[in-house]
């Protein structure tokens, strides 16, 4: 019987191992979507309304050390991106 609870106790701490790692990950996936999106809005408020570059330089370096950090973006989370696209 003990032999049954030491492994369903193993179990237990492997699964809550899991869910926090999962948890971590959509955490830096949204942190990262959210950077895209502040990105874009500094980029559209450059070319098109005569602001700075220099919040578009803040967040490309906030992107890049996100991407150091976490490593680059999976695809697997909903507020991923198809990822960049070409201007027309």
């Amino acid at each position: 019987m003990s032999g049954f609870l030491d492994k369903a106790k193993e179990k237990a701490k492997e699964t809550v191992a899991t869910g926090k790692q999962k948890a971590d990950e959509f955490q830096a996936n949204r942190a990262q979507g959210d950077l895209y999106k502040q990105l874009g809005a500094a980029y559209y408020a450059e070319q098109r309304q005569g602001a700075s570059h220099d919040e578009v330089s803040r967040l490309l370096t906030a992107l890049d050390a996100h991407e150091r950090e976490h490593g680059p973006s999976t695809g697997d989370s909903p507020t991923d991106g198809p990822g960049p696209v070409g201007l027309a």
